[in-house]
C-alpha cells in the first residue's frame, strides 16, 4: 500500500507503511451508504483510515435522537481513543454515507512495540497523539457552537471557526444540509428558514451546500 496523504503517516515512507501494515494486521473492507462500520459500544477498540468515501460519527438517544459528531473524510481516522464514549440508553456508531473502503490497523498493536523496535512505529505513535490534540480541539469548538442558544448564533458560529480555519470567505459543508442540521443538534427546516433571513439580510450568500460570507463583522 502507497503512502497516504494522512496524517497518521506523516514522516513514514512507502515502504516503512509497508512494513507496517502488517506489523499492525492491516486490512480492508469496503461498505455502502448507510451501512454501520462500527459501534463504538465494543469491547475491541479500533483504528481507521478511510481510503475512499466518507464516515459520519453519530450519537442516537433514548429517544430516537440523532446527533452528528464527527464527519471524516478520504486520508482520515477515526479510533475510540477520540473521546467517543457510550452512556446508558445511547448508541455511537460510525457509517458510511456513500461507498467507503476502510483500512483497519490492530489497535492493541500500535502501542506494543515489535521485536524490531522500528522508529518509524514511534512516530506513529506520535502521530495518532498529534490527532487525538487536534480531535480535541475540534470538539471544543463544537461545543462553543452549541452553546448558543438561537439557531441564527449557532450557524454564525460555525461560519467563523470555518472561515478562520480555512481563511478564506467561502466555504462548503463538508455534509448534507440535513446532517448539518443534525450537526447544529437543530430542526432542518427551522435552520433553513434562518439561512435564508441571513442570505436575505445580506449576511451570507448561499447555494446548497456553498456560503460566502459577506459580512465578516457578523462573524
Amino acid at each position: 500500500m502507497k503512502n497516504l496523504r494522512c496524517p497518521l503517516f506523516v514522516g513514514i515512507s512507502d515502504e516503512e507503511l509497508k512494513q507496517l501494515s502488517t506489523c499492525l494486521r492491516a486490512r480492508q473492507t469496503e461498505y455502502l451508504a448507510g451501512e454501520e462500520i462500527y459501534s463504538f459500544g465494543g469491547l475491541k477498540p479500533v483504528l481507521g483510515v478511510v481510503l475512499q468515501g466518507k464516515v459520519v460519527v453519530k450519537k442516537i438517544d433514548r429517544n430516537g435522537n440523532q446527533i452528528i459528531l464527527d464527519h471524516i473524510q478520504k486520508n482520515g481516522v477515526f479510533s475510540n481513543v477520540f473521546a467517543f464514549s457510550q452512556s446508558d440508553g445511547n448508541l455511537i456508531s460510525a457509517h458510511a454515507v456513500e461507498k467507503t473502503r476502510i483500512v483497519f490497523y490492530d489497535y492493541n498493536n500500535v502501542f506494543k512495540r515489535c521485536s524490531k523496535a522500528c522508529e518509524y512505529h514511534s512516530v506513529l505513535v506520535e502521530n495518532l497523539f498529534s490527532i487525538v490534540v487536534e480531535k480535541s480541539r475540534t470538539l471544543s469548538q463544537r461545543v462553543e457552537i452549541l452553546s448558543n442558544k438561537t439557531i441564527r448564533e449557532k450557524i454564525l458560529s460555525y461560519l467563523s471557526i470555518a472561515v478562520k480555519t480555512q481563511g478564506q470567505t467561502t466555504i462548503t459543508l463538508p455534509m448534507s444540509l440535513t446532517s448539518f442540521a443534525d450537526f447544529l443538534c437543530v430542526d432542518r427546516s427551522a435552520m433553513m428558514r434562518e439561512l435564508k433571513k441571513l442570505s436575505d439580510s445580506g449576511i451570507i450568500k448561499n447555494k446548497k451546500r456553498e456560503i460566502s460570507v459577506l459580512m465578516k463583522e457578523y462573524i
